[in-house]
């Protein structure tokens, strides 16, 4: 036989307790608290379905003892008992405590009795929904690890391919067409996005490749001016300007027999592109300074952010030099585009960090990994990557990161914090300047009638019926303050 759902009933007077007890013991555990204090005891060892609390208590009162166990015991039902006359207990309560409704004294025993009643629905149908929600999360993982290995069965598993993390149908032809290239020594250029992971995509190409037992040298072409760009390329001989005070090795040289990743090629000045050029179409260079030509053998990727098309167009990238690196393109997808892929580069990212913090196994919580799908970052993977190790430094020593542990600039999206909308029926946190009790009893109406519906999924008849109405009283309702109420896709 299943166990009573617990009830506590916080009030400072005896009798109170005694009266409300007598009402519910027959459905209901009930445990009493004479204040705040002894009701946060109550907690302890226990889960608590429902809490009932007076609003006038020595010490703390009931709003604010409501907020602690919102805080703190988010699943338990919040019910506030108050005098009619107690309009700024009622705003406290919304604000600080949020409760699912607000019992006026003095109560009749059938009125008490129908809205615990519901309290407890809804708690049981939360607690199911937790339930259900959490096989789905699991088998979702579980299929997740299934196509994985089903998916990229034909890539080659080298730690380069396991860090271009996504099972988006972009990023597996992405993979694809790499792992087509690796025997290949033809010029690759890749484009997209920064932070979409370029670099990435170069280092599989040359780690999984050939020329893996070789250098791999990468130069972002954007960090340096022209001077010393072409000293970093092609190196050097002693006297060649003031501070060449030695022969210097061109990085263009050190990567012999291997790769040499110029980043951000779309960068370069017209001058700087000339002398690549020439290197490109000859596979010889002359150091600044020189006069001896040397003979270099390395694959040459490219990558950029730009559109050098339209910068050929402009005049301000050369044709001749764009033909000569995109012999082979490839496109590194927006992390907008890939959605799906956010789940796995969470996990990849919170392993990746959590190992250098020493961090035990911490996973996301439902809200903040719907907050991270919902961001457009236009960072793109990169800005991810940072949301993800900021938020295990904020979140300490939880094992679930929760909402309020993501970066701010995540939580506010398109400039309105996440929870909130510009629904006037919406009661946010903080102080509410001029509102009137009808205002504040609509809001709290509006919101436990959602509830419902969304607990029943909509279902107008066992909605009406959890909240104790008929059905034309729901449509009323519905109709009163515009919710849903010629949706047809409410089932009936």
């Amino acid at each position: 036989m299943n166990a009573k759902p617990v009830v506590l009933i916080v009030d400072d007077e005896p009798a109170i307790i005694s009266s409300i007890t007598r009402a519910l013991e027959e459905d209901y555990q009930c445990v009493g608290a004479l204040n705040a204090e002894e009701g946060r005891k109550a907690f302890d060892g226990r889960p608590i379905t429902c809490v009932l609390s007076d609003q006038r208590m020595p010490g703390e009162s009931g709003s604010d003892f409501l907020a602690w166990v919102r805080e703190k015991h988010p699943d338990t039902i919040r019910i506030l008992i108050t005098g009619y006359s107690e309009f700024d207990s009622l705003v406290s309560a919304v604000n600080k405590g949020q409760i699912f409704h607000f019992l006026h004294k003095p109560w009749e025993p059938f009125e008490l009795e129908l809205i615990v009643k519901q309290a407890a629905r809804v708690h049981g149908l939360a607690q199911e929904n937790k339930r259900l929600e959490e096989a789905l999360r699991e088998r979702n993982r579980a299929l997740e690890r299934e196509n994985l290995e089903l998916k990229v069965d034909t890539i080659k598993e080298h730690e380069t391919f396991q860090k271009l993390v996504g099972l988006s149908e972009s990023m597996l032809l992405l993979k694809k067409k790499v792992q087509t290239l690796l025997p290949s020594q033809s010029t690759v250029l890749i484009t997209g996005e920064s932070g979409t992971g370029k670099e990435l995509v170069a280092r599989a190409l040359h780690f999984a490749g050939s020329r893996q037992d070789k250098p791999f040298v990468a130069q972002n072409c954007a960090a340096l001016p022209d001077s010393i760009l072409e000293s970093e390329l092609f190196g050097h001989v002693k006297g060649a300007f003031t501070h060449a005070v030695d022969n210097r090795l061109g990085i263009i040289e050190s990567a012999q027999g291997g790769t040499l990743f110029l980043d951000e090629v779309g960068d370069m000045s017209l001058s700087m592109q000339a002398k690549l050029l020439r290197f490109l179409q000859e596979g010889t260079l002359t150091q600044v300074g020189g006069r001896v030509e040397r003979k270099v053998d390395v694959r040459v990727i490219a990558a950029t952010h730009r559109n050098l098309e339209a910068m050929v167009e402009d005049k301000t990238f050369r044709e001749d030099l764009f033909y000569r690196l995109n012999v082979i393109p490839l496109h590194t997808p927006p992390l907008r585009e890939r959605p799906e892929d956010i789940p796995l580069l969470c996990e990849h990212f919170l392993h990746k960090h959590g190992a250098k913090l020493k961090r035990a196994t911490s996973r996301l919580s439902p809200t903040a990994l719907d907050a991270l799908r919902a961001y457009p970052f236009p960072g793109n993977v990169r800005e991810l990557e940072n949301a993800v190790e900021y938020a295990l430094n904020i979140s300490g020593d939880k094992v679930e990161i929760q909402l309020e542990d993501l970066p701010e600039k995540l939580l506010r999206g398109n400039g309105t914090p996440v929870g909130l909308t510009s629904n006037p029926r919406t009661l946010p946190k903080g102080e509410l300047p001029n509102i009137t009790l009808e205002q504040a009893i609509s809001a709290l109406e509006t919101d436990w009638i959602e509830k419902a519906l969304e607990s029943t999924a909509g279902n107008i008849s066992q909605a009406a019926k959890m909240l104790g109405l008929s059905r034309q009283g729901l449509h009323n309702k519905l109709a009163k303050y515009g919710i849903r109420d010629s949706d047809p896709k409410i089932p009936e």
